[in-house]
């Protein structure tokens, strides 16, 4: 049998920051810290499809970098509101 020298193993660079990852996947708990906002309104969010996720057996999932357009856009979205 192949053992961990295998080359498809290989490991990341001293460098990598493996806590900034944009792909970095988050639960609720952590999307509510992100966000500073409570797991309800969050979940709520979520189940209304307000936010960017997905579910993982049974429980949301949500993208770092989804979350980061998200909240992009909702900022566009809030001065063009001002504008009018």
């Amino acid at each position: 049998t192949m053992c961990a020298s295998s080359p498809t193993h290989v490991s990341h660079p001293a460098g990598d920051e493996m806590s900034e990852l944009p792909d970095e996947i988050l639960t609720i708990d952590e999307v509510a810290v992100f966000l500073k906002a409570g797991k309800r309104t969050v979940y709520r969010l979520a189940a209304t499809g307000e936010i960017p996720a997905f579910k993982l057996g049974g429980t949301w999932r949500f993208r770092r970098s989804e979350l980061d357009q998200w909240i992009a856009a909702s900022i566009h979205n809030n001065k063009k509101a001002d504008e009018r």
